[in-house]
């Protein structure tokens, strides 16, 4: 029997004990649970066995995060309300109210929305047997056995367990910000946790070595005016992980439904809400990270080879970096074809050196495979626009509008 299936199985007669003792809910068991993140600290590839699109997962929830640890700590909240759906499923199948999910509640708001994309939402309720019924609500289409919703039972609760590890490391570098893709590359390449902080470390002294600051920054971005507006007052400090059980925040949740578990006899389980609920991601500025690839600085360290990127390969972000010689010489930006007089650009691909209207196709390309940053605010783009056109005119003496 593999480790994955044996620890499903353990994971069942866990839930199955504790709703004979009166409680239902997902796995509060402290002695399985510490042995399954003990596992999972010195074998990253178990969560794999656990949960098959793990890795998706928590690469699209840190995708664009400017602070990864503000978004581990929803991730984790997210994969507990679907644990607790594919518990409440497996220990109330006659429970009408469980059937149905209703994508405007409190809950799937507050809570699911701003950790996952809505298709990964989808994806993770469709392991449960629900199917999108209209734009507001997701349907059981078609019961599942017992232990096939148990096994995803599990697998959410290891990948919450997998948040709390990998916010452990991001605790343990800072105040070193982390790229999420430098982290989720490092947890698969270095193994257990105390290597996996090693080789961060050591990739943010070679990173201050070639650029000689720790932090680049984005002269064309807005300037935030108060903690609120890079994440509220929660994000200007580390919040410490709460105990599962707390109550926090269960007044926003709704009393009844797929979200919750209650009924005469049986203890409810509190959900944890947000720690912001009214915090919108995308009406912040962030930078559009590539995805990790084979062959960066991680994986060089990894093996003991190359430390520095290779030919071709994108070296900083910011538009205003430069390497650490004398006189340095900027990059030349242009504006692309789709850009016509009058039209802000709303993406800027740094590999390619050009800016892109927000329909054009180029764009959308250089968004999947490059390098760039969204233009989010017209101030930004405005910068953006003027910079790029002084940079054709130095380049070619005529004007940007051809």
């Amino acid at each position: 029997m593999c480790a994955g299936s044996a620890l499903r199985q353990e994971y069942q007669r866990c839930l199955e004990r504790e709703f004979r003792q009166g409680r239902a809910g997902t796995c509060s068991d402290p002695s399985f649970g510490e042995r399954l993140r003990q596992r999972l600290r010195q074998e990253p590839a178990l969560l794999g066995a656990l949960q098959d699109d793990a890795a998706a997962l928590l690469s699209q929830g840190l995708r664009g995060r400017p602070d990864p640890g503000l978004a581990l700590q929803g991730l984790a909240s997210a994969f507990r309300l679907l644990e607790l759906a594919a518990v409440n499923l497996y220990l109330f199948p006659w429970r009408k109210e469980f059937g149905t999910v209703q994508t405007f509640s409190g809950a799937y708001v507050h809570l699911l929305r701003p950790a996952l994309p809505e298709a990964d939402l989808v994806r993770s309720f469709g392991r449960l047997g629900y199917k999108q019924r209209d734009p507001q609500c997701l349907a059981i289409a078609r019961p599942l056995p017992g232990p096939e919703l148990a096994a995803a039972a599990c697998g959410f609760f290891a990948c919450r367990l997998e948040c709390e590890i990998l916010a452990e490391v991001v605790l343990r570098l800072q105040p070193r910000r982390l790229r999420a893709e430098d982290l989720l590359e490092a947890r698969q390449l270095a193994g257990d946790v105390e290597a996996c902080v090693e080789m961060l470390q050591r990739l943010g002294t070679q990173h201050e070595a070639a650029t000689g600051c720790a932090d680049s920054m984005d002269i064309y971005q807005e300037t935030p005016t108060s903690p609120r507006d890079v994440g509220g007052e929660d994000a200007a400090r580390p919040a410490p992980w709460r105990d599962p059980s707390s109550p926090r925040g269960a007044q926003d949740m709704p009393r009844r439904g797929w979200d919750c578990c209650s009924d005469g006899e049986r203890r409810q389980e509190p959900l944890p809400s947000a720690s912001n609920p009214d915090l919108d991601p995308s009406s912040h500025l962030f930078l559009e990270q590539e995805r990790s690839r084979a062959g960066g600085p991680l994986s060089a360290m990894a093996v003991g080879s190359r430390s520095s990127p290779g030919p071709g390969e994108p070296q900083d972000l910011s538009p205003a970096a430069a390497p650490p010689q004398e006189a340095p010489e900027l990059p030349c930006y242009q504006l692309h074809s789709c850009l016509r007089r009058g039209t802000l650009p709303s993406y800027c691909c740094t590999t390619c050196q050009q800016l892109h209207a927000g329909a054009c196709a180029a764009g959308q390309a250089c968004r999947s495979r490059h390098r760039g940053q969204e233009l989010r605010s017209e101030r930004q783009q405005r910068l953006w626009l003027q910079r790029t056109e002084v940079d054709m005119l130095l380049a070619d003496g005529s004007g940007p509008w051809a």
